[in-house]
């Protein structure tokens, strides 16, 4: 008897992909251009990056909606750096450790002074943006040949730009580490069952720390591929990320409830996302359809996802009420 192939959310969501692309190949000739090809790559790179942080910290029931400000305030203070021709061996550890800083204070109030993560993120959201503009007048303008280096000049092959290699490392290692490591299960154990995990012996206020202080060593690195894409960083660079990293993770199939979820959907998630909107600009459309488009996916992930985890509430009910 032959084993039947399963059918997942990443199986679907690679096919949607692969339709996708296919449409555009058809119907929208040059999409594919060398230029808007590698272009996509970049946006894909930060996206991905950006989203598997989100993804570790969703998949332990919280969420950060202040991750986009995060990577404004990384931007400014790497920007800031780089005024000093520093390079990016320095400017992307700065920029780790500054985003990690940052989430790590969104942990504390989470964990220590137990605020609902969707309020404390919101605060800390509105404090970054709003103190930005008292740091600096606009913009930093002007910045040096060796900020710049790795979007203009770090090419695999003379063509694929640097950042796809820092993505192609990031997510081999998220990959292995979710599947192998201890400390991965101990944050799905947090998302399933956050009481449960905690007499069982997990130390719940250490594994949701460091799963935020990870995501946002992560938002550092999106923040760094994105600042250095430029001679000038202006204020507001990161506003509205938090919401598409979101929408890389739903879409991906990690449940909105935590405790459920793969870093391969993400993958797929932050594929189809980093299309559509130059899909769109190119086709001619109106960008607000870019945006109506992907709140439309969005309400149809959380819906198949709310499906999902009350099917999975159903079995489990049946299960324990079996004798």
């Amino acid at each position: 008897m032959k084993p039947k192939i399963k059918i997942t959310a990443e199986l679907y969501l690679g096919l949607f992909l692969f339709l996708i692309l296919v449409f555009l190949g058809v119907f929208a000739r040059g999409f594919f251009s060398l230029n808007n090809t590698m272009s996509m790559l970049n946006r894909f790179s930060y996206l991905l990056i950006g989203a598997i942080g989100m993804n570790l910290i969703i998949l332990t029931s919280n969420i950060d909606v202040s991750a986009g400000n995060i990577v404004s305030v990384v931007c400014l203070f790497i920007a800031a750096l780089g005024k000093l021709n520093l390079g990016l061996p320095l400017l992307l550890p700065a920029a780790m450790l500054m985003g990690a800083f940052l989430s790590f204070i969104n942990a504390v109030f989470i964990t220590k002074f137990r605020i609902p993560a969707i309020v404390a993120t919101l605060a800390t959201s509105q404090v970054f943006s709003g103190a930005l503009p008292l740091v600096v007048e606009g913009s930093l303008y002007d910045l040096p040949s060796s900020f710049t280096w790795l979007a203009f000049d770090a090419k695999i092959f003379g063509v694929i730009p640097g950042s796809v290699l820092i993505m192609f490392i990031i997510t081999v290692i998220a990959l292995v580490y979710m599947k192998y490591s201890r400390f991965s299960k101990k944050i799905y154990a947090i998302g399933n069952d956050m009481e449960a995990a905690r007499l069982s012996g997990i130390n719940v206020n250490y594994v949701v720390i460091l799963s935020y202080v990870i995501a946002g060593a992560l938002f550092g690195v999106s923040g760094t591929i994105i600042a250095t894409a430029s001679q000038r960083v202006t204020t507001t660079m990161g506003t509205g990320l938090e919401m598409t990293f979101i929408a890389c993770v739903v879409l991906g199939g990690t449940s909105v409830a935590g405790g459920s979820g793969k870093i391969l959907g993400t993958v797929f998630g932050a594929a189809v996302l980093s299309v559509i909107a130059p899909a769109v600009n190119y086709l001619g459309i109106s960008s607000d359809w870019s945006d109506a488009i992907m709140g439309a996916i969005i309400i149809a992930a959380v819906i198949v996802s709310a499906l999902h985890l009350e099917k999975r509430k159903r079995i489990v009910t049946t299960g324990a009420a079996a004798p």
